[in-house]
């Protein structure tokens, strides 16, 4: 029963960031296209750049860079080699080595998860600005810490969800696996 609430408030919470997500890339995305267009045609058109325009453009694609990174480890569809897979022919063994590739990708994950960390904590300590307006660099530093949560969250849930098939796989399975 409590297990039943907390898959439906993680799915809940989880449908809200999928939307929420989408919008802030297809608006950071947007505003990437506008700024880097306008920076160019006032650097080279009008020779006349405007201040700050790059750095802006810079933190907006961090974040998108992120964020897509999020949906890729949610949706698997980040770039893979799946050449192991090809070596194994029963559904079994390949739920196998799909298992063991999200367990490592979760590994890398956390050790990503703790390095960002790290270097926002000591960010933020320092209070470092950037160098063209000034703005805190923990806001385009702070992109790498919430990638590497949510890329670590899903991680889990990918990896959970491919050891569950692959147990549940092993068990229905006989004997003579290549």
């Amino acid at each position: 029963m409590v297990f039943n609430l907390i898959r439906k408030v993680c799915s809940s919470a989880d449908t809200a960031m999928d939307r929420t997500f989408t919008v802030f890339i297809v608006i950071g995305g947007a505003l990437i296209t506008i700024t880097v267009v306008l920076q160019v045609l006032l650097r080279y058109v009008f020779e006349a750049p405007l201040f700050g325009l790059e750095e802006f453009s810079r933190l907006i694609a961090v974040w998108v860079y992120f964020l897509g990174a999020i949906f890729g480890t949610k949706l698997d569809s980040h770039v893979q080699g799946d050449v192991a897979e090809r070596f194994f022919k029963s559904d079994r063994s390949r739920a196998a080595v799909k298992t063991l590739t999200w367990a490592l990708s979760l590994v890398v994950c956390v050790l990503f998860l703790y390095h960002a960390t790290k270097y926002c904590v000591w960010l933020y300590g320092t209070g470092e600005r950037t160098t063209g307006l000034w703005w805190p660099r923990i806001t385009s530093v702070g992109s790498m810490f919430f990638g590497a949560l949510f890329m670590t969250l899903y991680s889990i849930g990918n990896f959970y969800q491919h050891l569950q098939r692959s147990l549940k796989l092993s068990g229905t399975s006989s004997g003579g696996d290549s």
